[in-house]
């Protein structure tokens, strides 16, 4: 088990007026280093290695406050490069890894205009440049899907894949995500001036050795509920602790056993190991349920909380896809019981706006009708067909192939892709 990420959630003065990011944050970094090394030291003592730190801000396009982006476009995206660059010289000297900014609040989708649209439609841009930048755009709201912010989202995530499809790791889409998760690119920080932070953890491994313990199904179960809970009550105590001492709220710790691409530390392994022949085949979907279904309710679990199934993040899932053995409807399917969707998933590099706008809108769909929080980071791969070779030289990601889609054919007058309505509610 490790700590893949302590994400801190604070309110930065991003496009605002009469406030100077730097200033601003210099002192407040400060406090905040010192609260990231007590906290890495006490999990230290107990053999918990932290993997990253952390920060988020509120969502960036905000109805409130005297905001300078309702002013000219060029004017906000020139003032959103500088105050990028600041804050990444900043974090790299506050020793800060990743930085997400989500482009939008999910309750201000309403507001969705041309203006939203024309920032969009730059936002690749930044996140080209800035490396250690990530973002996310949410697509649903009380219960309706945001055609418009499907469309801008497909547009990014094309955008993102030339030249270097790697780039669509910084990027997401959304749906009922909750504040302060602390897994990114899905993370923001709610609209509060009170700092705070939360814990995303890493321990596919903890599954898979707590099943190789186990004789049968129900042992299994009872076994990796008794562990999760162990861990719970490890997480909290070191945090609140920490909390306390630095006045810096703990929000809670999001449970999803998080992969690493090694075969040891795979969800697709721990789902094997319960008896299923391979991930991706029948019986996958029981297996994932078991595994959410083990994860304890409690006040300080926040955020996703399922099973996460990144095909690039995890070495048996990424090998299955490279067998065939895995399809995008089967992970639409997990996706109704699992943690976070549809993740870092290589796709055809030819594949159109309009088919990446289909696959959104299921994945929306399943959001909405089992109220539960999911993303899609989607990798289209250019100069890639389904079922060619791809690999990045990152130490998260392992090799695979590109996954095959069902293609479509020439739009019909009706087709939903061009359809104007701006929201569809569902109830």
């Amino acid at each position: 088990m490790r700590i893949r990420a302590i994400t801190l959630g604070d309110k930065i003065p991003i496009l605002y007026e009469y406030l100077e990011i730097e200033a601003f944050l210099e002192e407040k970094l400060e406090r905040f280093k010192l609260f990231f090394n007590d906290l890495i030291e006490e999990f230290k003592n107990i053999n918990i290695p932290v993997d990253t730190k952390r920060i988020c801000s509120q969502p960036l396009l905000m109805y409130e406050n005297q905001l300078t982006y309702r002013k000219d476009v060029q004017e906000t995206l020139s003032i959103l490069h500088e105050e990028f660059s600041i804050l990444q010289t900043l974090f790299n000297k506050f020793e800060i890894d990743y930085f997400a900014c989500s482009t939008m609040r999910a309750d201000e989708l309403g507001h969705f205009g041309i203006f939203e649209k024309l920032i969009l439609n730059e936002f690749d841009k930044y996140l080209k440049e800035f490396p250690t930048l990530f973002t996310s755009l949410p697509v649903i709201s009380e219960n309706k899907i945001s055609f418009p912010a499907l469309k801008s989202a497909v547009k990014i995530i094309k955008r993102l894949s030339e030249p270097d499809p790697f780039k669509n790791l910084q990027f997401c889409v959304s749906c009922n995500v909750p504040p302060n998760t602390p897994f990114f690119p899905a993370a923001y920080h709610r609209n509060s001036d009170k700092p705070a932070f939360s814990i995303a953890l890493e321990m596919a491994d903890e599954v898979i050795t707590t099943f190789h313990k186990s004789s049968n199904l129900n042992e299994a179960k009872t076994n990796l509920k008794n562990r999760l809970d162990e861990i719970y009550e490890e997480v909290l105590k070191i945090s609140e602790r920490v909390s306390y001492k630095h006045d810096i709220e703990f929000v809670g710790m999001d449970l999803t056993p998080a992969p690493f691409p090694r075969y040891d530390r795979s969800i697709g392994t721990a789902v094997e190991s319960l008896g299923i022949e391979y991930f991706g085949g029948y019986g996958s979907l029981f297996a994932i349920g078991l595994i959410t279904n083990c994860i304890p309710k409690k006040e300080k679990v926040i955020g996703f909380s399922g099973v996460m199934q990144p095909v690039f993040e995890d070495f048996t899932i990424a090998l299955r896809l490279k067998e065939k053995k895995l399809t995008i409807d089967s992970l639409l399917l997990y996706s109704t019981v699992c943690g976070t969707g549809l993740d870092c998933i290589p796709l055809p590099g030819d594949i159109s706006e309009r088919e990446l706008f289909y696959i959104l809108l299921d994945l929306s769909t399943i959001a909405i009708t089992h109220n539960k929080p999911l993303t899609a980071r989607l990798m289209p791969i250019p100069g890639k067909k389904a079922g060619d070779d791809v690999k990045f030289d990152f130490e998260y990601f392992a090799p695979s192939k590109v996954m095959d889609i069902k293609r479509l054919t020439e739009a019909k007058k009706n087709d939903l892709f061009y359809h104007s309505k701006d929201f569809f509610n569902f109830f």
